[in-house]
């Protein structure tokens, strides 16, 4: 095969130009300065997922594993704050709407141990001025838990991707769709679908909802990795400044303020599995008649705002547990399976996989 690098083989190659992907890149910038990194990306960057999230970070994990990759990201983002300053990331306030019975299984979910606290009749009926005629279902109770935080996956990755492009020898093959990694001696060739070749010595492949189509596809599916549809509606009143997020948290759906859209976002379970991402992204009459029903069963004055949204794509695994692992070569790792929850789990997953490659992690 011919060796289309006009540089020659890179020290890493970074496959997917999303969060997981800018933030492994971005670390390691911090890990070998001297690193010459090559960034992937079969469109344009930082789109797919990344663009469209909503970028709610919930501190919270479905089991021990998750809660410390939460733990760890939230560390992480912190840290990231004192690095790249004017960073969009802010606190709110977070309520929960949670089955009577399930309250000690939400507090169990909590990463940081604190605890939730029944919402008091005062600040009940204040909520009931942000969210219009707020109801709680009698088997429900309504919950508040400690601040969490709202960021910008497609502004934190654009970000990151410039601060790596901006290194030298670093460099971004935009609209390469990697079909293939394979072995030649010391070095790894990238083969795209048209045939041209980039090598690298290393490679992290985090493909979002492409992972299933790509070079780590057999290794994903032996891993029970699905491509799901996920819908985020928009609410078309603005909310007042400092507004809470509200969670369902046994629908598995969410209302964030956009307060920068001056709008509300509603983020529902879709039912659509096994969709490729590639195919026409369009929110389906099933989708709003799931998240009609949610408003009209809980904040029904929101109802005639629903209009329009977000459609897109991402990758699960069982158990919503992300999966970084090597995949087939010691010295390629692949980070899959965001399960919706990519963003908030970014950091920790990208230090994993530079861990995996390189035996350390990249900062305290």
């Amino acid at each position: 095969m011919r060796d289309t690098s006009s540089t020659g083989p890179h020290d890493l190659a970074v496959v997917g130009t999303g969060v997981i992907g800018a933030l492994t890149a971005y670390y390691a910038c911090l890990r070998e300065p001297g690193l010459r990194i090559l960034l992937v990306s079969h469109g344009s960057r930082a789109h797919g997922a990344t663009a469209l999230s909503a970028g709610f970070d919930t501190l919270t994990g479905r089991d021990a594993e998750q809660r410390e990759l939460a733990l760890r990201s939230t560390r992480l983002f912190d840290k990231l704050a004192g690095e790249l300053p004017g960073l969009p990331r802010r606190r709110l306030a977070v309520h929960w709407v949670v089955d009577r019975t399930g309250a000690a299984a939400l507090d169990a979910t909590l990463a940081d141990g604190s605890r939730t606290t029944p919402v008091a009749e005062g600040d009940r009926q204040a909520l009931g001025q942000v969210f219009p005629g707020l109801r709680v279902g009698g088997d429900q109770v309504l919950l508040s838990s400690a601040p969490m935080a709202v960021g910008a996956p497609r502004a934190l990755a654009d970000r990151l991707l410039d601060h790596v492009l901006g290194r030298p020898g670093s460099m971004l093959a935009e609209g390469f769709r990697v079909t293939g990694i394979r072995r030649d001696g010391c070095r790894l060739e990238l083969t795209a679908a048209d045939g041209s070749v980039l090598t690298t010595r290393r490679a992290v492949v985090a493909p979002g909802p492409w992972a299933l189509d790509g070079p780590v596809a057999d290794a994903a599916r032996a891993r029970g990795a699905r491509v799901k549809k996920v819908v985020a509606f928009h609410v078309l009143t603005p909310p007042p400044p400092g507004a809470p997020a509200l969670v369902f948290e046994d629908d598995d759906a969410f209302l964030l303020p956009d307060e920068p859209g001056g709008r509300w976002i509603l983020s529902i379970t879709s039912p659509d599995w096994d969709r490729g991402p590639d195919g026409p992204s369009a929110i389906g009459p099933h989708d709003r008649a799931l998240a009609l029903a949610l408003l009209e069963r809980h904040v029904p004055g929101f109802v005639p705002h629903l209009t329009g949204g977000r459609v897109f794509s991402d990758c699960f695994t069982p158990g919503h547990l992300p999966v970084v692992e090597t995949a087939g070569d010691p010295d390629v790792v692949m980070a899959i399976g965001g399960s919706g929850s990519g963003y908030r789990l970014a950091p920790a997953l990208a230090e994993h996989a530079l861990t995996l490659l390189y035996g350390r992690t990249t900062a305290p």
